[in-house]
C-alpha cells in the first residue's frame, strides 16, 4: 500500500490525461448526481464543495426524485460491481439522465460510456484515478470551479517529500482519532476516518465544523482520555472558523491530545488534496505501527459474499 501511495503525484498526472479524453455533450445539464460508495463516493463529497450548479452525492440503491434528462449522473465504482452504484445507475438511465461511469472493470466497465482506469488496486488507493478524470471533465464544462492542477501536483509532491511527518503524526495518535474539518476539509476529515477504518483497522470518527459546535462539542464536558483530536485547518479560513478551532483546542485540549495540521497550496482545493494525501499516509503508518496489514478488507469481502446470493445485475 505504501508503495502505491508514493506514486500519488504521478497518478494525478495520469488521471488528468484520462479526464481530457471524456467526451459527452454537457449542454443543458442543470444538476449533477455522483453515485458511489466508500473510496469511490468520497469523490462526490469533495467535488460538491467546488460545484457551480446543484450537486448531489448519492450513496444508496435509490436515486433522488429530481433526476431527469437534465441531470448528469456520474457512477463511480472502482470494481465496477458495487451493487448500490449499479442499481442507482440503472434507475438514472431509466429517467433519461446523461451518464458517465468511472471504473476499472466489472459490470459497469462493460457499458459503452465507461471511462476505464488502471485495475488491480484497492479502491481507496485509486483515489487519484477516481477523482481527477471526472474533475477535469466537470471543470472543462463549467460545472465546477477552476482547478489549478499544477498547484495540486506541487502540493502532492511536497507531501511526498514530508512522509516522515505523517509517520510522526501516526505515532502521536493514542486511542480513537476524531478528525474535524470545515468546508471541503469536512470531506477530507471523512476520508481520514475511512482510511483509519480500512487501513489501520481501527475505529475513528469525523465531524464538520461548525455543525459539530452545535452538538458534539457538549460531549467534551466529560472525560476524553481515549481520543486524539485531529484538526484539519486552512490558513485562509474565515475568522469565525479560526475562532471556533481556537476554542475547541482550548476546551478539548484539557482532556486529550490535539493535533493541528494545515493544508498547503494556493487555494482550498489544493489544501484539500495535500491533507488527503497526508491522511492516507498517516493511516498506513498507523497500520504498520499496529502490526496490521493495511490492504486486505476481510469483513467487507465477507459481507459482499453474503450479499452475492442476490445478483444486482438483473
Amino acid at each position: 500500500m505504501l508503495s502505491l501511495l508514493k506514486n500519488f503525484p504521478e497518478q494525478i498526472k495520469e488521471a488528468i490525461e484520462i479526464g481530457k479524453k471524456i467526451s459527452l455533450d454537457a449542454s443543458n445539464i442543470q444538476n449533477v448526481v455522483i453515485s458511489g460508495m466508500g473510496g469511490s463516493g468520497i469523490v462526490g463529497d469533495i467535488l460538491k464543495h467546488v460545484a457551480k450548479i446543484p450537486f448531489f452525492v448519492n450513496k444508496d440503491y435509490s436515486i433522488p426524485s429530481f433526476v431527469s434528462s437534465k441531470t448528469l449522473f456520474v457512477a463511480i465504482s472502482y470494481s465496477g460491481n458495487t451493487e448500490e452504484t449499479i442499481e442507482s445507475y440503472k434507475k438514472a438511465k431509466r429517467k433519461g439522465a446523461k451518464t458517465i461511469i468511472i471504473t476499472s472493470d466489472g459490470w459497469l466497465g462493460k457499458r459503452k460510456n465507461a471511462i476505464l482506469i488502471p485495475p488491480g488496486m484497492q479502491p481507496r488507493a485509486a483515489i487519484a484515478y477516481l477523482l481527477f478524470p471526472i474533475s477535469v471533465f466537470l471543470e472543462r464544462n463549467g460545472i465546477i470551479k477552476k482547478i489549478d492542477y499544477g498547484d495540486v501536483i506541487n502540493v502532492a509532491e511536497t507531501m511526498r517529500n514530508r512522509m516522515n511527518i505523517a509517520k510522526e503524526v501516526a505515532n502521536e495518535i493514542n486511542g480513537i482519532p476524531i478528525i474535524y474539518g470545515h468546508g471541503i476539509l469536512e470531506a477530507i476529515a471523512k476520508r481520514w476516518r475511512q482510511q483509519f477504518n480500512e487501513n489501520a483497522k481501527m475505529h475513528a470518527f469525523s465531524f464538520g465544523v461548525s455543525e459539530s459546535n452545535h452538538n458534539e462539542i457538549e460531549a467534551w464536558e466529560n472525560d476524553g482520555n481515549n481520543f486524539t483530536c485531529i484538526f484539519l485547518r486552512n490558513s485562509k479560513e474565515r475568522e469565525e472558523i479560526k475562532k471556533r478551532f481556537e476554542f475547541m483546542e482550548e476546551v478539548y485540549g484539557k482532556n486529550t491530545r490535539v493535533i493541528q495540521i494545515f493544508g498547503e497550496g494556493k487555494n482550498d482545493f489544493s489544501a484539500a488534496i495535500y491533507l488527503l494525501y497526508f491522511g492516507d499516509l498517516t493511516s498506513v503508518y498507523k497500520a504498520m505501527e499496529r502490526g496490521v496489514e493495511p490492504e486486505p478488507v476481510n469483513l467487507i469481502m465477507q459481507l459482499k459474499r453474503r450479499l452475492s446470493t442476490q445478483d444486482p445485475h438483473h
